[in-house]
């Protein structure tokens, strides 16, 4: 037995005699690999199951996500509509406040209109209008021009009914108020465009009684004109009457509008105080 065979039977194992010198594949320079069996097992393998308790948690985590998302979304939504609604009711407060310098000078407005309608109406009557045709002419002529149709201000709340937005006044006092307050504006237009068809027609009836020519020069200078007998073209009762009739009739429906425009006078200044109030506008 040579030396190399002594050195391997002496490393050789006595109870593993056919234990060899050979390189184990598990070893590393030649000493044996130990592999701890606590780190081949993995906690979530594959094929891991989840317990019930963890679907309900991830869908108590989803739920929650989305509703704290929506909340989110309306309470942003609602800041938005509040903001616009605020706008709307500045903008809606500076059309009442338009209107109601409007109402406050239209009976200043008219009543030299109805002073001129009665003048009319009396020099008409009287027996003595031939030697009166330069003041009835003047004052038959300038009538028309004194008369004003009673325009509102509803630029504001025309447009939010267009474009839907009525719906972002929340304050239910103030919609229904601004509602009815708007509504009587059918009532107005109605006498306005009466006022309107009776002062067209008075302007056909003035034109068989008066010269064109006179009645041109009024209309120019605004000043009586020196007119004589010949200008007054008829003395037919029932033609000056029937002058005298369109132009009672327009100081009717005229008087309507005024009606109307104090009604309106009235709630235009409540709907002021209100809307102050409730959006807090108090400096505006």
């Amino acid at each position: 037995m040579n030396e190399e065979e002594k050195i391997n039977q002496t490393n050789a194992d006595p109870e593993n005699p056919q234990q060899t010198n050979e390189k184990s594949p598990l070893s590393i320079n030649n000493s044996p690999l130990t592999i701890n069996p606590m780190e081949l097992h993995h906690p979530h393998h594959v094929t891991h199951k989840k317990k019930w308790g963890e679907y309900v948690l991830e869908f108590l985590m989803l739920f929650l996500a989305v509703f704290l998302g929506f909340v989110a979304e309306n309470i942003r939504e609602h800041k938005v509509d509040m903001e616009k609604q605020k706008t709307y009711m500045e903008n809606v407060l500076d059309d009442l406040k338009a209107d109601t310098t409007i109402y406050n000078a239209y009976p200043v407005s008219n009543q030299e209109l109805f002073n001129s309608i009665d003048t009319l109406i009396k020099l008409i009557g009287s027996a003595g209008r031939k030697q009166q045709v330069t003041k009835l002419a003047f004052t038959a002529r300038m009538i028309l021009p004194k008369w004003k149709t009673l325009d509102v201000t509803n630029r504001t709340y025309e447009e939010m009914k267009s474009s839907g937005s009525l719906r972002l006044i929340t304050n239910k006092l103030v919609a229904n108020d601004l509602s009815q307050y708007y509504y009587t504006e059918i009532a107005l237009k109605k006498y306005n465009d009466a006022a309107y068809t009776w002062g067209s027609y008075y302007g056909n009836e003035m034109g068989k009684i008066f010269d064109a020519g006179l009645l041109l020069k009024i209309m120019k200078t605004k000043k009586e004109q020196p007119a004589v007998q010949s200008d007054l073209l008829t003395e037919d009762r029932a033609t000056l009457n029937e002058l005298a009739t369109s132009a009672q009739y327009l100081y009717g429906a005229i008087l309507l509008v005024q009606n109307i425009a104090n009604q309106r006078n009235a709630t235009a200044q409540k709907l002021i105080t209100l809307i102050k109030k409730e959006y807090h506008l108090e400096n505006e």
